[in-house]
């Protein structure tokens, strides 16, 4: 089959010529509308269930609204995790669908599941609202308004019903949330002492603000001619006019609600509030749709807001862009990934040049590159992958593997050319060549394959990253395969003439004849080679436990986000007021261009966070490296240390939501205490804490949200309503209405609808104590005071109640102080093991990226240990000495010793990315074992030579030039990753690239030196 290819290839070698020019073209043309992204979608598809439930406590929105939800989710098809969290007036349930499911069919179910349960909810709690599908990122562009001119309610309504519709009408965007400003509503805010005066409730005002305005379907009338339409609309136009509605009459005279209470346009009560650059204004939030291209969609985006931005002018607003903008790591990563793959590209050219010395070989061994690329790049769609930086990591390392095939092939046909002389036929020499090396060349690309599997086989987030990775490098590969048996002989043919002798370089005469000189003392010593590989390469493996372990390295995407926390029970005005003092201070700090603060939540929003708790966004200004960026980091904490009381964390969007994607929290690392009384959970929760304060590096531990606020509870007691006449619900329908305040209908102005809501005056709303002052009508007409009939006490009650998988949990967060996770995730279980019992019913889990990397751990070594089981087998049939297996495998302990060097130089913590360098390395370093046994076996069955010390010799030194040629193109293309490792876009592919170049460098000595010696001493080869 492979005779059959090369001699085609050599037999139309023009036509073999073009196709490959033609390749080139398409694959060209295909980078201008392939899809681009910063990473690929590394979290599992989720969608999130919210459920308002307006004046509710936490603990009455998990009895009555979270777990009836739960209940219809949980066994749901596809469902793989259920989170779910019980606030004051709102219920979230998170729902997390299996790997490889289709999300949009199972969310269509999830659905009809959800409507069911949505019946037996009770009376006041408004339909559940289900997410959008969004992306893995999922913001996707972050941008504020500010005006001078306008106030809030009209740079609110402005963002609400002109701004917002425009963008969502934006091919990719999931949703829009806008937070700040203040929401139109028209407040008829009772005063208490004049409702008295009148004789009336709360309910009568209720009844004639709701009778005021409204709108019916008059119909129409039919004359004999023509149908004339009826159009009966009772809207009010102003405050004003829905002032002068009656309520009643009292000594002669109409009872207005414009006695009884003020009414006027007003800002709706607020969940949350915004600042942006230190000033009050409206932060508008985009979320991408799942599978959206985050540069197609932000740039289309800013589209949108150009065509705005004239408007918004015209009014007196300012637009301040980009506040939180992932596209621009997603430039930053793939323009300094491409620079790498092209400066690495260059390198390649320039060792081609000098170890050929022959711009035609050099041109020809080149090729290989951009036609290898082209193709792998084509097939992207085909999987659902993007060109991302993951995706061009594997490239960057495929480099060195895609010019082998090329360089191995073209290195053996000048070197059967230089023997033949020019009056050999071309053709005929060519095809010895290159199929004296394509046995090897199959064999040694099919083991790499095998290699690669347990990448592929990854799960999960590990999986969602790497797989990518792996099978761009798979796909380069086994393209530069096709390569090598179609183009490289073609071209040969085409372009090295018989008359040209190709003469090697003197230099590299001199290295052979260096090389010649080293083996031949190291020949007599191949028992001391054997056990000196052997005691280094245990060294090396007892070495590596000794590392420290994370998921993944710190990204530097050049935005940071700081995540505030106030203690329980603070207002939104005090958190906005010291979101005001901290963004000018974030401001002061050289290198920040924005911040933006996002306090509590908005309506519908993923986060939702009670009035105590923000996040700041702070955009860097561009171009910033590493050491800049993490200087910013410091000074960012210390500025949120200067706030005493106030607890808070620094951290980058990215690892903040690859963290919640693990744990359904943001914090690295984790625990969760599972049980049913929540007073047991909060006494261990405090263990915990004081426990985790003994564990080496522990940074801060806290617990994720507020565990408690300040609560007055209502009691009516039924002995008393019942002497009054009263009914249960009559008292709580007049304290909802009163505190939470009803809608009592709805004006429009033009398409903009403007909710009446009825409450309290707010200088009544103040003091707790004058809740009880709250007047009831009794059947018999007396007003009652709420005092009469409840019972009130002000205490501590929960601010918030977590589930998982139906369980009650409670999370403390931890940002240990050390770069190896997962050696403080074993401290840490072993102290809590010792100090912290657990009563029956009760246990812990630990979560987030140090579980992560764990379970990639185990997976990698799983899934290795069935590659390296088909790895000896697929040996075993290629080679039926088991001896030469042994030798093929020798080079296994000699790459592991380079990269752990590399490793510890590099920091001593090993990352995913450099695990996966290793699982790299053994199948790159692997090729030129398997091609130097593969030629020893090649001189002797072939060519016929004697084995014995000359042949060794002579083997080694004809392996030179490629053994060379490959570990330096090799290293070189991925040089310029390893020499940027932390640099923003390199960040996961430094430490797998200074990995393998440790590798590379130890396993080359091995295949120039230590195994001709071996061979020497082990190998046992006869002649046909």
């Amino acid at each position: 089959m492979l005779t059959f290819i090369v001699r085609g290839a050599l037999r139309h070698p023009w036509w073999i010529a073009l196709l490959a020019t033609l390749l080139l073209v398409v694959g060209v043309a295909h980078l201008r509308t392939a899809r681009y992204d910063v990473f690929p979608d590394f979290v599992p598809a989720e969608l999130t269930i919210q459920v308002e439930s307006p004046g509710f406590t936490a603990l009455q929105v998990e009895q009555r609204v979270t777990q009836p939800i739960e209940n219809a989710v949980n066994g749901g098809t596809d469902v793989d995790v259920v989170r779910s969290q019980s606030i004051q007036g709102l219920a979230v349930i998170a729902v997390v669908f299996k790997e490889g499911s289709d999300p949009f069919r199972d969310r269509q179910l999830l659905a009809e599941r959800i409507a069911e349960a949505s019946a037996r909810l009770p009376q006041g709690v408004q339909a559940p609202t289900i997410s959008p599908m969004v992306s893995s990122t999922m913001d996707l562009l972050k941008f504020g308004l500010l005006s001078d001119k306008l106030d809030p309610l009209a740079l609110r309504s402005l963002a609400d019903w002109t701004v917002k519709p425009r963008l969502l009408a934006v091919a990719g965007v999931a949703d829009a949330t806008v937070f700040g400003g203040g929401v139109r509503e028209w407040q008829v805010r009772v005063h208490p002492d004049r409702l008295a005066a009148f004789g009336l409730t709360l309910e009568d005002v209720r009844a004639a603000a709701a009778a005021a305005s409204g709108v019916r379907g008059a119909g129409y009338v039919d004359t004999p001619a023509q149908r004339v339409v009826l159009e009966a609309d009772g809207t009010l136009a102003t405050p004003t006019q829905l002032g002068q509605a009656v309520i009643t009459q009292h000594a002669g005279r109409n009872v207005t609600l414009a006695d009884v209470a003020d009414v006027a346009e007003q800002a709706a009560p607020a969940f949350g509030d915004s600042r942006i650059m230190a000033k009050p204004g409206v932060l508008v939030a985009l979320n991408s749709q799942y599978g959206a291209n985050t540069l197609e969609v932000t740039h289309a985006v800013e589209a949108a807001l150009d065509e705005l931005k004239p408007m918004l002018a015209a009014q007196g607003v300012t637009l301040v862009p980009a506040l939180h903008r992932p596209a621009t790591f997603v430039e930053v990563a793939l323009a300094r990934m491409r620079g790498a793959l092209l400066l690495g590209a260059v390198l390649v050219l320039a060792v081609l040049v000098l170890f050929l010395r022959d711009w035609r070989t050099a041109l020809i061994s080149f090729l290989s590159i951009p036609l290898s690329l082209a193709v792998a790049v084509m097939v992207f769609p085909w999987f659902g992958w993007t060109i991302n930086t993951m995706t061009l990591g594997g490239l960057a390392v495929a480099l060195g593997v895609v010019v082998d095939d090329a360089i191995i092939d073209v290195e053996n046909v000048m070197r059967r050319l230089r023997r033949a002389g020019s009056t050999a036929v071309r053709a005929e020499v060519i095809l010895d060549a290159s199929l004296e090396v394509r046995r090897p060349v199959v064999l040694a690309t099919v083991v790499v394959g095998l290699v690669f599997l347990p990448i592929l086989l990854l799960p999960g987030l590990q999986g969602s990253f790497f797989a990518p990775l792996a099978g761009a490098f798979l796909l380069a590969t086994f393209a530069s395969l096709l390569v090598a048996l179609t183009v490289t002989p073609a071209l040969c043919l085409l372009l090295l003439r018989a008359d040209r002798r190709h003469r090697e370089p003197r230099w590299l005469k001199r290295a052979k004849l260096a090389q010649h000189r080293l083996l031949e003392r190291a020949l007599p010593h191949g028992r001391a080679w054997l056990i000196g590989a052997l005691l280094l390469g245990a060294a090396a493996v007892a070495v590596l436990p000794l590392f420290g372990a994370a998921l993944l390295p710190e990204f530097r995407e050049g935005h940071f986000v700081i995540q505030l926390q106030g203690p329980g029970g603070t207002s939104l005005e005090e958190m906005a007021r010291i979101g005001e003092h901290m963004g000018k201070d974030v401001l002061a700090i050289p290198g920040v261009a924005t911040v933006s603060q996002q306090v509590g939540r908005a309506e519908a929003v993923q986060d939702t966070w009670p009035p105590n708790q923000s996040e700041f966004h702070v955009e860097l200004k561009p171009g910033l490296g590493a050491a800049d960026q993490v200087r910013i980091e410091t000074a960012l904490k210390n500025v949120v240390d200067g706030y005493p009381g106030f607890s808070g964390e620094v951290v980058t969007f990215l690892g903040d939501r690859i963290g919640e994607s693990l744990s359904g929290e943001t914090a690295p690392v984790t625990i969760s205490i599972y049980g049913n009384d929540l007073d047991t959970l909060d006494r261990l929760a405090d263990k915990v804490k004081q426990s985790m304060q003994s564990v080496p590096g522990n940074g801060s531990v806290r617990l994720s949200d507020t565990p408690t606020v300040p609560t007055l509870r209502i009691a009516p007691q039924a002995e008393r309503l019942a002497a009054y006449g009263l009914r249960m619900t009559d008292v709580l329908d007049a304290v909802a209405a009163a505190h939470q305040g009803v809608v009592a209908g709805e004006v429009f102005d033009g398409v903009q609808p403007i909710a009446v809501r009825l409450r309290l005056d707010p200088s009544a709303q103040r003091d707790p104590e004058t809740v009880g002052q709250l007047l009831l009508r009794s059947p018999a007409g007396r007003n009652v005071p709420l005092s009469a009939v409840a019972d009130t006490d002000l205490f501590e009650g929960r601010a918030n109640v977590l589930h998982e998988g139906g369980r009650r949990r409670l999370v403390l967060a931890v940002y240990p102080a050390t770069a190896d996770v997962v050696g403080f995730v074993d401290q840490a279980r072993a102290a809590l093991a010792k100090s912290v019992p657990l009563p029956a019913g009760y246990y812990l889990e630990f979560g987030g990226t140090a579980e992560g990397a764990a379970q990639a751990r185990h997976d990698l070594l799983l899934h290795g240990g069935l590659a390296g089981v088909g790895i000896v087998a697929l040996l075993l049939a290629a080679f039926p000495d088991r001896r030469s297996v042994a030798l093929v495998l020798a080079n296994v302990p000699f790459a592991l010793v380079g990269g752990v060097i590399a490793a510890g130089l590099a920091g001593g913590v090993l990352s995913i990315g450099a695990l996966v360098g290793f699982v790299t390395l053994f199948g790159i370093s692997a090729r030129n074992s398997i091609m130097l046994v593969s030629h020893y076996e090649h001189l002797v069955s072939v060519e016929g030579a004697h084995w014995n010390r000359h042949t060794v010799l002579r083997g080694a030194r004809e392996r030179l030039t490629p053994i060379l040629m490959t570990a330096l193109v090799t290293a070189l293309g991925l040089l310029p990753l390893a020499l940027g490792n932390g640099e923003p876009g390199r960040e996961v592919e430094g430490p797998m690239a200074i990995v393998i170049l440790g590798g590379l460098a130890s396993s080359t000595v091995l295949n120039l030196l230590v195994l001709p010696a071996l061979a020497g001493r082990y190998l046992r080869l006869a002649r046909p």
